[in-house]
């Protein structure tokens, strides 16, 4: 994400529109310049979120409960397993687009 991925969003949107930052990287510039008269005026939102700004205690036992009732389906999502030996693999899927939600498997 760039400053300008950032201003096109806040530009894109409208009034009362929300800009949501994630996905932070080292192409990440750490100053976004935005026009104040049109954030005040049009009463736009910028803000940042890390890891979608979840609550662990709430939405973690939600979402394992929802799993557990066949309601969200993971299984069906998973592009491939690893062993834990496998993990340099699963990166190297990931950076090459092999996988998309490689998943790494701890048999103890």
């Amino acid at each position: 994400m760039t400053a300008e991925v950032v201003a096109a969003g806040f530009y894109a949107v409208g009034k009362d529109g929300v800009v949501v930052v994630t996905g932070l990287n080292k192409l990440f510039e750490p100053t976004i310049q935005l026009p104040g008269t049109i954030l005040t005026s049009y009463r736009k939102t910028v803000k940042g979120s890390l890891f979608g700004d979840c609550n662990p205690t709430y939405d973690i036992p939600k979402l394992l409960g929802l799993y557990q009732a066949g309601d969200l389906k993971l299984d069906e999502i998973i592009t491939r397993t690893y062993t834990l030996d496998q993990v340099n693999e699963g990166y190297d899927d990931l950076l090459a687009g092999k996988n998309v939600r490689g998943v790494v498997v701890y048999e103890h």
